[in-house]
């Protein structure tokens, strides 16, 4: 059982480290499309829709999720397939990425107050 276990979660993670990797895509996207939309306002002259404020916002919510799509991964890989060696880089990733989101939501929280005030 436990080895159709592992063989479920090799496949598994794979996908869900996918999804990371597609919503920080989109969020890229999302914003390069953002600010050729801003460049194209600005060279025209015509009133610019969006700030840089609300594309660093945008973007930053999706590194965010991609971020915790990420790590879903590697604790369900670390859980099924348990080893001192992979507990320590699980740790080093949770830590690492710990400090990238807290320093986001950060930036976020500020980007959002600033869009409001």
């Amino acid at each position: 059982m436990h080895e159709l276990l592992v063989q479920w979660v090799g496949y598994g993670v794979p996908w869900i480290e996918a999804v990371g990797i597609a919503v920080v895509l989109w969020g890229v996207l999302e914003a390069l499309a953002g600010l050729v939309r801003r460049g194209w306002s600005v060279l025209a002259q015509h009133a610019v829709r969006k700030d840089l404020g609300a594309i660093r916002l945008a973007m930053g919510e999706k590194m965010v999720l991609g971020l915790e799509f990420f790590l879903a991964g590697d604790i369900v890989q670390t859980i099924v397939v348990p080893s001192w060696n992979s507990l320590a880089i699980l740790g080093g990733i949770v830590v690492i990425r710990t400090v990238i989101v807290y320093f986001l939501n950060l930036e976020l929280s500020r980007g959002a107050k600033q869009g409001n005030a």
